[in-house]
C-alpha cells in the first residue's frame, strides 16, 4: 500500500495530532456532510505540494485549526502558531518508507510560510517535488487526486480545453515558450527575407532613373563658369576688408595678459588640492574593484568548480543507487530460475529412471514371450523340411512370388512416397488457393488507396495553385499599397507633420525607464533632457544632435559601466551612454557667436539643467545653426569657416564642404501643409489597415508543406502502383503453378496408381496357388501346432518381432530425450551460478563507489562552506569600503567647485582676449580659406606679387595650441597674420566698393551668387548621377549579402521550428495515443453490467457495449487544436459528451480521467465525490471497477456517501465531527476480516 496513512497537526478542522489509516489497495472514505472528509483531501494534497489556492484557501495560515470554529463550549482556547501533514509512502518496489512532511508557521507580518521535510529531513521545494516525481507522484499534473467538482468540469470542457489538459500531461506544454519563440524567429525572417526582394525592386528602378540623368551633366559646367566670375569679384572684395580689419585688432591683445598671473597662481593650488583628493579616491576605488574581483572569483570557483562536481556527484550516486536496486533485483530473480531449474533436474532425472525400469523389464518380458512361442527343435526342423518340400512342387510360383514381393516392396514404396507427393501437390494446391485469394483482396485494396492518394495528390497540387496564385496576387496587392504608402509618407515628410514614434524608439524609452529604477546616476535620454528655446529650431536641434539623440546620459562612469552590464544580462539591447564627470569637451570658440547674422551656436539655442551642462556641449560642439541655407554658405562657402553649419529646413554644411539633407518647400507654404496634414495621415492609416487586412487574409498554408505532402502522396503512388505490378505478376504465376498441378493431380497420380492395383491383383492370384499346395504339405504339421495354417503360424511370429521392435525403439528413444535434456538443464543451471557470481561482484563493487562518491560528496560540500564563509567577509570589507568611497568622492566635488569658481574667472579674463584674438584668426583662417578656396578651385585672382602656390593645405589654425600657450605663460600670443607674401591687386574695385563693408553689399553678392547657385543647385542631384548611380550599385551589391543572409536565416529558423515542433508533436502523440487506446476498454468496462453480458447487440442493431473515442481536429499539430471526445453508452446511439444526460457524461467523464491516469499513473488515487451525480447501477459499476484495478500496482483512496460504492472497499475511513472536544476525528475499519 503506497499510502500507508496520513498524520495531521492543526490542520483546518483537524484538531492536535491524529493519525488516520492505515489506508487499504482501495480505501473509503465516510462521514456526515460537514464533518471534515474534504479537508482530508485537501490535507493529502496539501502534503503532496498542491497551492493553496487549490485547497480552498486564500493563504496558508487559513489551513490552520482554529480554536472556538468547531469547539460548542465557551471556553477560550490558545490559537495554534502552526500545522502540520505528514504522508507515511511505503514505495511497494522496494519496500522502503518514506516520510513526507509539509509545515504552515505564521510569522510575525501574520503570514504564512511552509517548509517541507523528507524523513524529516528539510528540503527544497525543488527537491521534494523532484523525489514525489521520481515516485510518478506528478504535482503540476495533479496525476493523484480528483477534486470534488473536477468530473463536472472535465464532463463540461470544451475540446480546446481538452486539448490543452492531454497537452500538459503530456509534457508537451513545458516546450510551448520555446515553440513560440523559433515560431515568432520563423516568422519574422520569413518576412525580413520577402522585404529584401522588394527594397531589391527599389534599387534597380533608383539605377534605371540615375542612368537617364548622365545626360544632363553638361548643362552644369556653363552655370559654374558664370558663377566663378562672380566669385572673383566677390572675393576681392572680401580680400581688402580683411586685411583692413586685420591691423585694428593686433594692438589690443597685451593690454589684458597681467591680470591673467594672480588668477593662474590660485587656480593652481586648487588643481593640486584636487589631484590630491583624486588619487585618495582612486586608492579607495582600486580597493573596491580589488574586492569585487574576489568576489567574482569566489563566486566563479564555487559555481564553475565546486558546484559542477557536487552535482556529479549527486548524479554519479543516483545511478548507483539505481545500479543498487537493479543488481538486488537480478540476483534474486536468478535465484528463483536456479531454484526452478534445479526442481526441473529433479523431475527429469525422476523420469529417466521410470523408463529406464520400464525398458528393461520390457526386455525380460520379451525374453519370456519367445521363449512361450518357440517350438521344438524337432518341429523346426520338420517346418524347413516341409517349406523346402513346397518350394520344389511350385517352383515357377514360389520364383514368381518371390520377384512381386520384391517388386511389391518397392512399388508400395513407390505408392507411399505417390500418395505423399499427392497430399503435398494438394496441400500446395489449397496454400495457393488461398493466396490467390489474399493476393486478389490485396490488388483489390491496392487499387482502392491508388485510387484516394491519387484524389488526394490532385487535391493538394491544386491546394498549392490556388496557395500560389493567392500569394501572388496578394503580393502585388502589397506592392502597390507600399508604393502609395512610400509616396503619402513622402508627402507628410516634405510638409513636416510625420511625427510617428517607431517601435526601437518604444524599446528605447522602455529601457531607460528600467534603468533609471535600477539605478540612481542614470538621467534619461539626452533628447528628453532638453529642448530648443523655439519651437522653429527643433528640426536643426534633432540633426545636431544626431546619433547622441538617444544616448542615455549617467552621471559617472562607473554607473555606465554598470547599466552596460545590466543591458547585458537582461538582454534589452544596446545603448550609448554619456558620463558627466569623464567625457572630454572642448571649450566653445567664441569666435562662432558672431559670425553672421542669422547664425548662431547650436548650444545657445538649447534649453537645459546646468548639470547637463557639459553633456549637451559634448554632443552639439562648435555646431552652428543658420536661419536660412543662404547664410549657412555664406558662413561655410564665402567666409571660408571650417564649421559644422545647420539650417533650420534641415540642410546640413560639413565641415568639409560637402552639403546633404534639407526639406522642400519654404515657410510660406507651411500653411498650406499643415492643411493637408489631416488629410495625409487619414490616407495613410487607411492604406496601412489595408496592408495589414491584406496580410491578415493572406492564407496560412506554406508552401514547403504542401510541396512535402505532394512528393509524399507521389511516392507512396509509385510504391502503391509497384505493390500493383507485383500482385498481378504473383497471381499470374500462382494460376500457371495452379494449373500445371492440377494436371499432375490427376493424370500422373492416377496411372501409377492403377499400375500397382494391377500388380497386387497378379500378386494375389499367385499367392492363392502356393497357398492350396501349402496347405497340402503343412496339414499335419499345423494340426500338432495347433494353428489354423502355416500363414498363421508365420504371420502371429512375424507381427510380435515388429511390434517388440517399435516398442523398444520408442523406449530407447524417451531414455535418449531425457538424458539430452538433463545435460542441457545441467550446463544451464551452471550458467545461472556464474551470472550470480558475476553480479555479486559487481555489486560488491558498487557498494565501494557509493561509499567513495559518498566521502567526495561531503568534502565537496564542506569546501563549499568555507568559500561561502569567505565570500561573506569580503561582502563586508566591500561595503566598508564603498562608505569610504562615498567619502572621498565628496572631498573632490567640493574641491571641483571651488576650482570652477576660479577657471570661470580665468575664462571671463580668457573671453575678453579671445575674442580680439578670435577676430583676427577668424580674418586671418578667412583669408588663408580663400586663398585655399582659389587654390583648390583653379579661381583666378588678380596677383601683384607672390603665387598661391606658397599657401600650405595642410596648415590650420590650431585653437587648441593658442589656448595650451595662454593657460601656461603669463601673455597670451595673438595668431600670426602671415599673407605668404601674396600683394592682390585690387584695380577691379571701384571706390564706392572699397570703403563699403556693410551687408547690404554683401547682400548684393550674395543675391547674384544665389541666383546663379539655385540654377546650379537645382541641377546638383543630376550632375551627381554618376556617383549616384555607382552609390546605387555599391548598395545593390550590399543589399544582395543581406538578401543571401536573410535567405540562409530563413532556412536555420525554419529548421530550428520545424525541430522543436516535432518534438511537441511527439510527446502529445505518445500521451494521446495511450489515452485513445486505453479509454475504450475503461469506458467499456465501466459500463458493462447494464445490458446482458456487454457483447451482444440489442434488437436495434445498436450494439450494448459501451464505447468511447478520442479524435483529434488536427493531426500536424494537434496541440494547437481540439479534441473532440465522444461515447455510445450502451444500448444507445453514437452521440457527443454534451449530448449524454447526467449519469452518463459522468461516466463519461470518469472514464477520461482513469484513461489519463494510466498514462503516468501514481502508485495512488484519492477521489473526492465522483459518485455524487451518479445513479446506485453506476455507482456499482465505478465501485467494481475501482475494486477490480486496486492492487500492487494502485491504491485507491475514495471519499463517498453511497453505501452501495463504499461498500465494495477493503476498508473504511469515518470521519465524523466531535463537538465536545472542538475538532474532527477519524475510525478506520479493515472490511477484508468479513469477506465477500
Amino acid at each position: 500500500m503506497p499510502l500507508y496513512s496520513v498524520e495531521v497537526d492543526n490542520f483546518k478542522s483537524y484538531k492536535g495530532v491524529q493519525i488516520i489509516g492505515p489506508f487499504k489497495h482501495f480505501t473509503a472514505v465516510i462521514g456526515p456532510n460537514g464533518a471534515g472528509k474534504s479537508n482530508l483531501m485537501d490535507a493529502i494534497s496539501f502534503v503532496l505540494g498542491v497551492r493553496s489556492a487549490q485547497l480552498r484557501s486564500t493563504q496558508l495560515k487559513d489551513l490552520i485549526y482554529k480554536a472556538g470554529e468547531l469547539d460548542d463550549s465557551s471556553t477560550s482556547h490558545e490559537q495554534p502558531k502552526k500545522a502540520s501533514v505528514t504522508a507515511i509512502y511505503i514505495d511497494h518496489k522496494n519496500g522502503q518508507q518514506y516520510r513526507f512532511s509539509r509545515t504552515i508557521t505564521v510569522s510575525s507580518d501574520k503570514s504564512g510560510s511552509s517548509v517541507y521535510t523528507i524523513n524529516k529531513k528539510v528540503v527544497k521545494w525543488e527537491d521534494y517535488l523532484a523525489t514525489l516525481e521520481s515516485h510518478n507522484i506528478l504535482v503540476k499534473a495533479r496525476n493523484f487526486l480528483v477534486f470534488q467538482g473536477d468530473v463536472e468540469a472535465i464532463a463540461s470542457q470544451n475540446p480546446k480545453s481538452l486539448s490543452k489538459l492531454i497537452d500538459q500531461i503530456s509534457g508537451s506544454l513545458e516546450l510551448a515558450p520555446e515553440y513560440e519563440k523559433k515560431k515568432a524567429a520563423y516568422l519574422a525572417a520569413s518576412k525580413n527575407s520577402n522585404d529584401t526582394i522588394a527594397r531589391r525592386r527599389v534599387i534597380n528602378a533608383e539605377i534605371k532613373d540615375f542612368k537617364q540623368q548622365k545626360t544632363e551633366m553638361e548643362k552644369y559646367d556653363q552655370l559654374c563658369r558664370e558663377r566663378d566670375e562672380a566669385i572673383i569679384h566677390h572675393l576681392l572684395w572680401k580680400l581688402f576688408h580683411i586685411e583692413s580689419q586685420m591691423s585694428e585688432n593686433l594692438e589690443s591683445i597685451e593690454s589684458k595678459n597681467e591680470t591673467l598671473r594672480p588668477m593662474r597662481a590660485e587656480a593652481a593650488e586648487l588643481e593640486r588640492s584636487l589631484a590630491a583628493a583624486r588619487r585618495e579616491l582612486a586608492h579607495v576605488t582600486r580597493d573596491v574593484a580589488q574586492i569585487e574581483n574576489e568576489l567574482k572569483s569566489k563566486e566563479k570557483y564555487k559555481e564553475e568548480e565546486k558546484l559542477p562536481r557536487l552535482v556529479d556527484c549527486e548524479e554519479k550516486l543516483k545511478h548507483l543507487e539505481k545500479k543498487k536496486g537493479n543488481e538486488e533485483r537480478s540476483m534474486v530473480t536468478l535465484s528463483n530460475e536456479k531454484a526452478a531449474k534445479e526442481k526441473q533436474l529433479v523431475t527429469l532425472r525422476r523420469q529417466l529412471t521410470v523408463v529406464t525400469e520400464a525398458r528393461d523389464n520390457f526386455y525380460a518380458k520379451q525374453q519370456s514371450t519367445n521363449r512361450n512361442i518357440s517350438i521344438s527343435e524337432d518341429k523346426l526342423k520338420e517346418y524347413q523340411a516341409l517349406k523346402a518340400k513346397c518350394a520344389n512342387e511350385c517352383p515357377q510360383e514360389h520364383e514368381r512370388i518371390k520377384t512381386i514381393n520384391r517388386d511389391l516392396k518397392t512399388k508400395t514404396f513407390q505408392l507411399s512416397q505417390l500418395e505423399g507427393q499427392l497430399a503435398q501437390v494438394q496441400a500446395r494446391y489449397n496454400k495457393l488457393d488461398q493466396e490467390h485469394d489474399a493476393q486478389t483482396n490485396r490488388k483489390t485494396m491496392t487499387e482502392n488507396k491508388i485510387d484516394a492518394v491519387l484524389r488526394e495528390l490532385n487535391k493538394k497540387k491544386k491546394q498549392l495553385h490556388d496557395l500560389q496564385a493567392e500569394r501572388t496576387r496578394r503580393a502585388q496587392t502589397e506592392t502597390e499599397l507600399k508604393e502609395k504608402l512610400q509616396d503619402c509618407l513622402k508627402k507628410i515628410s516634405e510638409a513636416g507633420a510625420a511625427q510617428r514614434e517607431t517601435d526601437s524608439e518604444m524599446r528605447i524609452r522602455t529601457m531607460v525607464e528600467k534603468l533609471r529604477k535600477m539605478f540612481t546616476g542614470v538621467s534619461g535620454r539626452l533628447q528628453d533632457l532638453c529642448s530648443p528655446v523655439a519651437r522653429k529650431h527643433d528640426v536643426a536641434i534633432r540633426i545636431v544632435l544626431g546619433r547622441n539623440l538617444n544616448a542615455v546620459v549617467v552621471d559617472t562612469q562607473k554607473t555606465a559601466f554598470d547599466c552596460v552590464e545590466y543591458l547585458k544580462l537582461q538582454r534589452l539591447g544596446s545603448a550609448t551612454f554619456i558620463p558627466i564627470d569623464t567625457i572630454k569637451v572642448n571649450p566653445v570658440n567664441e569666435r562662432f557667436r558672431n559670425l553672421a547674422t542669422g547664425a548662431r551656436l547650436a548650444i545657445d539655442l538649447i534649453k537645459h539643467d546646468p548639470i547637463y551642462e557639459r553633456a549637451v556641449h559634448y554632443a552639439c560642439g562648435n555646431t552652428i545653426i543658420c536661419d536660412s541655407t543662404q547664410i549657412a554658405r555664406h558662413v561655410v562657402y564665402d567666409k571660408g569657416n571650417e564649421v559644422k553649419a545647420v539650417s533650420l529646413d534641415g540642410t546640413v554644411i560639413h565641415k568639409g564642404g560637402n552639403m546633404s539633407g534639407g526639406v522642400t518647400g519654404l515657410d510660406g507654404s507651411r500653411r498650406f501643409d499643415e492643411r493637408e496634414v489631416q488629410g495625409l495621415k487619414r490616407a495613410q492609416e487607411d492604406i496601412l489597415a489595408k496592408i495589414k487586412e491584406n496580410s491578415s487574409n493572406a492564407p496560412r498554408d506554406n508552401d514547403d508543406v504542401l510541396l512535402a505532402d505532394i512528393s509524399r502522396l507521389e511516392t507512396s503512388l509509385a510504391f502503391l502502383k509497384d505493390d500493383l505490378l507485383a500482385c498481378g505478376t504473383t497471381l499470374a504465376g500462382i494460376l500457371s503453378e495452379l494449373k500445371v498441378l492440377s494436371q499432375k493431380k490427376d493424370e500422373k497420380a492416377n496411372a501409377e496408381i492403377d499400375a500397382i492395383k494391377t500388380e497386387l491383383t497378379s500378386l494375389q492370384e499367385a499367392q492363392n496357388s502356393v497357398n492350396q499346395v501349402e496347405d497340402k504339405i503343412f496339414e499335419s504339421f499345423c494340426k500338432s501346432i495347433n494353428v489354423a495354417n502355416i500363414r498363421e503360424y508365420e504371420g502371429h511370429h512375424l507381427q510380435l518381432q515388429e511390434k517388440n521392435s517399435e516398442e523398444q525403439e520408442r523406449l530407447e528413444t524417451t531414455v535418449s530425450k531425457l538424458q539430452h535434456q538433463i545435460n542441457f538443464e545441467t550446463e544451464q543451471l551452471e550458467g545461472l551460478a556464474e551470472r550470480q557470481a558475476s553480479i555479486q561482484t559487481s555489486s560488491e563493487k558498487t557498494l565501494k563507489s557509493l561509499e567513495s562518491i559518498t566521502v567526495k560528496k561531503q568534502q565537496i560540500q564542506k569546501e563549499m562552506q568555507e568559500i561561502d564563509q569567505e565570500i561573506e567577509q569580503l561582502s563586508s570589507r566591500h561595503d566598508e569600503l564603498i562608505q569610504a568611497q562615498s567619502a572621498k568622492s565628496a572631498i573632490v566635488s567640493e574641491a571641483k567647485k571651488e576650482l570652477s569658481k576660479v577657471n570661470k574667472a580665468l575664462d571671463a579674463t580668457l573671453r575678453d582676449i579671445g575674442g580680439l584674438n578670435d577676430d583676427i584668426e577668424k580674418l586671418v583662417s578667412d583669408r588663408l580659406n580663400i586663398f585655399r578656396r582659389c587654390k583648390l578651385e583653379s579661381i583666378s585672382l588678380p596677383i601683384l606679387e607672390g603665387s598661391l602656390q606658397r599657401v600650405p593645405m595642410d596648415e590650420v589654425v590650431r585653437e587648441s595650441a593658442r589656448g595650451d600657450e595662454a593657460s601656461s605663460e603669463n601673455t597670451p600670443q595673438a595668431v600670426d597674420p602671415s599673407d605668404y607674401g601674396i600683394k592682390i591687386d585690387y584695380e577691379k574695385l571701384d571706390e564706392e566698393e572699397k570703403e563699403n563693408p556693410s551687408l547690404e553689399l554683401e547682400q548684393h553678392f550674395m543675391d547674384k551668387l544665389s541666383r546663379l547657385n539655385t540654377q546650379i543647385e537645382a541641377m546638383v542631384p543630376k550632375t551627381r548621377a554618376l556617383e549616384k548611380l555607382q552609390e546605387v550599385e555599391n548598395r545593390l551589391r550590399e543589399h544582395d549579402k543581406e538578401f543571401e543572409a536573410a535567405r540562409k536565416l530563413t532556412r536555420t529558423t525554419k529548421d530550428e521550428f520545424t525541430e522543436i515542433r516535432n518534438q511537441r508533436v511527439k510527446l502529445f502523440n505518445q500521451a494521446y495515443t495511450h489515452i485513445k487506446d486505453a479509454i475504450h476498454e475503461v469506458y467499456r468496462e465501466l459500463t458493462r453490467g447494464d445490458y446482458n453480458d456487454g457483447r451482444v447487440a440489442n434488437d436495434r442493431g445498436v450494439s450494448n457495449d459501451g464505447k468511447a473515442y478520442l479524435e483529434l481536429d488536427d493531426l500536424e499539430e494537434p496541440y494547437l487544436h481540439g479534441i473532440k471526445y465522444s461515447t455510445m453508452p450502451p444500448g444507445k446511439r453514437y452521440r457527443d459528451v454534451e449530448q449524454l444526460s447526467g449519469g452518463e457524461k459522468t461516466m463519461a467523464a470518469l472514464a477520461l480521467l482513469f484513461a489519463i491516469h494510466s498514462y503516468q499513473p501514481s502508485p495512488f488515487f484519492v477521489l473526492d465525490e465522483v459518485d455524487a451525480a451518479l445513479d446506485n447501477s453506476n455507482v456499482r459499476q465505478i465501485a467494481d471497477y475501482v475494486r477490480k484495478k486496486s492492487g500492487e500496482s494502485v491504491q485507491f483512496v475514495v471519499i463517498s456517501l453511497k453505501g452501495t460504492f463504499y461498500e465494495k472497499a477493503s476498508g473504511l475511513v469515518g470521519i465524523y465531527r466531535d463537538n465536545e472536544w472542538g475538532g474532527t476525528k477519524s475510525l478506520t475499519l479493515d472490511l477484508d476480516q468479513y469477506g465477500d
